[in-house]
C-alpha cells in the first residue's frame, strides 16, 4: 500500500464513527473513534513516519488499539471493525452520509423506522411524505433534503482534483518500480487539472503489456476489473472511481500521451487541423499521411504532434478548445503563471482565529517559501465558530504584527483581516479600524440562501465603501459538497474594476475559487486577481499550486495577478482606493492596555477546523438541526398499538435509542400513555421490568 496522507487514515476513523452511530453502537466508543480521528488529523507529522520512529504510540489519544488499527489502515486502507460495519449495514448508507443535510443521527432515525438503503428509496420515502412523518422531521426537513440530494446527484461520480490525483499518485507509486515500465504519466482532466475529476487515466510505455496490466490488476485498491484487453484494464476502485490504465509502445508514448489527455473537443480540433491544412492523420499511435498507413513518425515526444500541425507546444490546462489553437497558430498564447512568479500569499489564519499557527509560525513558514511579503487576515467578530477578531482584538493583532515583523525582518508582513460582508452587505468591523489595516479580503460565509443577485450585490456594496483591496473565494463553492453561486459576473467585474479591487483564486483545495472560466472572465474584464492560500496553518502555504492550477486554466499570466507584484505596488493601490473610493469615518480607539499577544490570543481554539469548512469532518456536524415538529401526548397513533404487541426489531432499536439518546416526541408520548414514566416505560418494554 502507497502512503496514505493523515487526512485519510482519520477519514477511515471517521465514518466508522459514522456507521457505528447509525448501527446503533456504544456511545463510548463512537466518541473514541471519533476522537481518534481528530488527533490523527493533528499530528505533527505523518502516521508513517511516527509509527517508524516509535512516537505514535506516545500521542495522548492513541492507545494500543489505534496503533493496530493505524497499522492495518496504512497496509490495506481499512481495518477490522471498518470491514465488519461496511458488511452489516447497506452500502447506500455510506452514500447518504455525502448529502448535505443527512448526518449520522437523521439516517439512524430513517433506517431505524424505514430500513431504507439507498438515496433512491429515500428520495421516493420524502416525495411519499413517509421520512416527514418521522420524528422531529417534518415538511422543511423534507424539502431540503431533497434539495441535498439533487446537489449529490450533481456531483456524482466526481471527486476534487486533490482527492484524485493523490488516489492516482498512489496507484503510480506502486506501479513505478516494476522493471517493465518504462514511462508513465496521469493523463485525462487530472493532467489537465480540472476542478474536479471522473475517471483517472494512467499512461505507462512498455514492451511487455501483459506484466503491466497483471501487476495493476493485484493493486489493494482495485475493487473490480471491468475491462480486460491486451494493453488495457479499466477498474472500479474502492472508492468507487474508474481508473484505466493504457499501456502505450514507447515509441509511440508522446502521441499517446497527447490523445489520452484530451481534452476530446481539443484532440478534435488538432485532426481537422492536421487534415485540412497539411493532409496529416493525427492518433494516438503517431502522425501518418492522409488516408493512408504511411507513418510518418511515432511522435515518441508529446511537442512532435503540435509540430505536425504547425503548432507550438500548448500546455495541458489550456487544452479545452476553447481558443487555444487560434492562439497558438497566431502566435499569442498567453505565458502563463508559475510558482517562481508569486511573491506572496495575501490570505492566511493564526490562532488567533482558527488556525493553527501563530503570526510567527506562519512568517517562518512563509520566509522558508522564499515569500516577500504575506497579509495576516484572520477572521472577524460575525464568524464565531471561527473565533473572529472584534475590533479591540483586531487592533491589539495590528500592534503584535508590527512586533513580529520585526522580529522577523526578511519578511514584509501586512496587518489585514478577512472581513464578514453579512447579508445586507455591510461590513462586521467598525470602518475605522478596517481603514487602518494594510490589506483587507472581504468574503461571504453565510446567508448562501440568497440569489446569486443578492450576494453579487452584497459584494458590491463592500467594494463601494473603497476599505476592501479582495473578495474572497467570490463564487463560495466547495468541491463535492457546495455548488457555487451564480453572481452576474458582468456587474461583479465592472464593480470591481471601477474600485480597484482584486479577486481572489483561493488555493484551498476544496474551493479553487475563483473557477478557472470566471478567472478568465477577470481577465479579460482587466481585473486583477490574487492567488492565495487561504492557510490555516504553516503547512497549508504550499497550497498555491491549487491556486495556480486554476489561474493557468484560466489563461491568466504574471501580469493579471496582483500578488506578482512588489508590495509596494499593494500599498500604493489601497493608499489610492481610499484616497478616492473610501468613505468617510469617525474616529475608533479601542484601548489597548496590558499584554497584547494575550489580547490576541486570549486562548488556542480547540472547536471544530474551520479549514476545510469541516470536510472531513464526523458528519453529524454538517447536519441539520431537527425540525420541531409538535407532538399531541393525548392523541394515540399506531405506536400505541405497536407498543402492545411483541416488539419488532426495529421498534426494539427505536427505543433503545431514545433511551439512549432522547429525541424521539412521538415515542415519548406513546410511552407516557403506558404509565407516569416515559423513561420507566421504555425500560420495562425491553428488559422486562414490572409495572
Amino acid at each position: 500500500m502507497a502512503k496514505m496522507e493523515n487526512s485519510e487514515v482519520a477519514a477511515v476513523f471517521y465514518e466508522i464513527a459514522d456507521l457505528l452511530y447509525i448501527h446503533g453502537g456504544n456511545p463510548h466508543r463512537i466518541r473514541a473513534f471519533s476522537r481518534t480521528a481528530r488527533t490523527v488529523e493533528n499530528l505533527p507529522d505523518s502516521c508513517e513516519n511516527m509509527l517508524r520512529f516509535g512516537t505514535l504510540a506516545k500521542v495522548p489519544g492513541i492507545g494500543d488499539g489505534s496503533v493496530r488499527r493505524i497499522k492495518d489502515i496504512l497496509r490495506t486502507g481499512t481495518c477490522d471493525e471498518h470491514l465488519k460495519l461496511r458488511r452489516a449495514l447497506p452500502a447506500g448508507l455510506r452514500d447518504m452520509l455525502e448529502v448535505k443535510g443527512l448526518g449520522p443521527r437523521t439516517i439512524r432515525v430513517i433506517y431505524q423506522h424505514l430500513r431504507i438503503g439507498t438515496i433512491a428509496e429515500l428520495e421516493h420515502a420524502i416525495r411519499t411524505g413517509q421520512v416527514q412523518k418521522l420524528p422531529r422531521m417534518g415538511q422543511r426537513t423534507g424539502e431540503k433534503l431533497l434539495k441535498g440530494i439533487e446537489d449529490w446527484k450533481n456531483r456524482l461520480g466526481r471527486v476534487p482534483w486533490v482527492d484524485a490525483r493523490r488516489q492516482v499518485g498512489r496507484l503510480t507509486d506502486q506501479l513505478r518500480e516494476h522493471p517493465a515500465i518504462l514511462k508513465m504519466m496521469v493523463g485525462g482532466s487530472v493532467r489537465r487539472g480540472k476542478a474536479t475529476i471522473g475517471d483517472l487515466d494512467i499512461l505507462v510505455g512498455a514492451d511487455d503489456k501483459l506484466a503491466v496490466v497483471s501487476k495493476f490488476m493485484t493493486l489493494p485498491e482495485i475493487d473490480e476489473v471491468l475491462v480486460h484487453g491486451e494493453g488495457r484494464v479499466s477498474v472500479r476502485l474502492h472508492n468507487r472511481q474508474q481508473c484505466d490504465l493504457r499501456v502505450l509502445d514507447p515509441e509511440c508514448f508522446g502521441a499517446g500521451m497527447h490523445y489520452f489527455t484530451g481534452s476530446k473537443l481539443h484532440n478534435i480540433a488538432i485532426r481537422v487541423r492536421g487534415l485540412k491544412l497539411f493532409d496529416r492523420k493525427i492518433s494516438d499511435k503517431g502522425i501518418f499521411v492522409r488516408d493512408t498507413e504511411i507513418r510518418l513518425s511515432p511522435a515518441t515526444e508529446e511537442e512532435e504532434i503540435f509540430a505536425a500541425v504547425g503548432l507550438p507546444y500548448i500546455a495541458p490546462e489550456l487544452r479545452e478548445n476553447t481558443g487555444e489553437i487560434e492562439a497558438a497558430a497566431a502566435g499569442r498564447l498567453p505565458r502563463l503563471v508559475e510558482a517562481g512568479d508569486l511573491r506572496g500569499d495575501l490570505h492566511m489564519h493564526t490562532i488567533a482565529s482558527d488556525g493553527k499557527g501563530t503570526v510567527a509560525d506562519m512568517a517562518e513558514a512563509a520566509v522558508k517559501m522564499g515569500h516577500r511579503y504575506i497579509a495576516i487576515t484572520d477572521h472577524t467578530k460575525h464568524l464565531e465558530v471561527a473565533n473572529g477578531l472584534d475590533e479591540r482584538r483586531l487592533t491589539a493583532q495590528v500592534r503584535h504584527i508590527r512586533d513580529v515583523e520585526q522580529d522577523v525582518g526578511r519578511l514584509h508582513i501586512l496587518a489585514g483581516t478577512e472581513v464578514d460582508i453579512l447579508p445586507d452587505g455591510a461590513l462586521d468591523i467598525d470602518a475605522s479600524v478596517l481603514q487602518g489595516l494594510d490589506w483587507v479580503v472581504a468574503s461571504v460565509h453565510s446567508g448562501f440562501g440568497q440569489s446569486g443577485a443578492e450576494i453579487t450585490e452584497r459584494y458590491i456594496r463592500a467594494m463601494e465603501t473603497g476599505l476592501v483591496d479582495c473578495i474572497g473565494h467570490p463564487e463560495t463553492r466547495r468541491l463535492g459538497h457546495r455548488k457555487g453561486v451564480q453572481l452576474d459576473l458582468d456587474r461583479l467585474l465592472k464593480a470591481a474594476r471601477k474600485t480597484g479591487v482584486a479577486l481572489e483564486i483561493n488555493g484551498n483545495p476544496y474551493r479553487m475559487d475563483l473557477s478557472d472560466t470566471s478567472a478568465r472572465r477577470a481577465k479579460e474584464a482587466g481585473v486583477p486577481v490574487c492567488i492565495n492560500t487561504d492557510a490555516h496553518a504553516p503547512g497549508h502555504l504550499v497550497y498555491q499550486e491549487f491556486g495556480l492550477i486554476t489561474a493557468r486554466r484560466g489563461w491568466i499570466e504574471p501580469g493579471d495577478v496582483l500578488n506578482a507584484r512588489d508590495v509596494t505596488v499593494l500599498r500604493e493601490r489601497r493608499k489610492d482606493r481610499l484616497r478616492t473610493h473610501g468613505i468617510a469615518v469617525s474616529g475608533w480607539d479601542p484601548q489597548i492596555e496590558g499584554n497584547v499577544e494575550a489580547l490576541v490570543y486570549p486562548e488556542v481554539f480547540t472547536s471544530a477546523e474551520h479549514w476545510p469548512e469541516s470536510d472531513r469532518i464526523h458528519g453529524a456536524a454538517d447536519e441539520e438541526e431537527p425540525e420541531v415538529v409538535p407532538v399531541d401526548p393525548e392523541a394515540e397513533t399506531g405506536l400505541d398499538a405497536a407498543l402492545a404487541e411483541p416488539l419488532t426489531d426495529a421498534l426494539r432499536g427505536r427505543i433503545d435509542d431514545y433511551l439512549r439518546n432522547g429525541g424521539d416526541p412521538e415515542l415519548e408520548a406513546a410511552l407516557a400513555r403506558k404509565g407516569p414514566n416515559a423513561m420507566q416505560a421504555a425500560f420495562n418494554l425491553l428488559f422486562g421490568g414490572g409495572g
